[in-house]
């Protein structure tokens, strides 16, 4: 599932099989709003970024680059 809104990046462990991320903060920013959790499997907030997806096959790769070029997260979910 890809979400918005929020004004951050998180990815959070699966639930029941389905993965989630928020990548909110391509445009407004609020840094250090990010509350972690024992659910959240990578989050970001201190800079802009945005998202690569591919879907080839069965497998589903990310990969999630700050503004300054910096991979924040990656990864491929089968």
């Amino acid at each position: 599932m890809l979400s918005g809104h929020e004004h951050l990046y998180e990815r959070l462990k699966p639930q029941k099989g389905i993965n989630y991320f928020i990548l909110g903060n391509s445009a407004q920013l609020r840094p250090n709003d990010l509350r972690p959790s024992a659910n959240m499997a990578k989050g970001f907030d201190t800079d802009q970024c945005f998202m690569l997806v591919e879907v080839a096959g069965d497998q589903f790769y990310f990969q999630t680059i700050s503004r300054r070029g910096d991979t924040v997260d990656s990864g491929v979910i089968q």
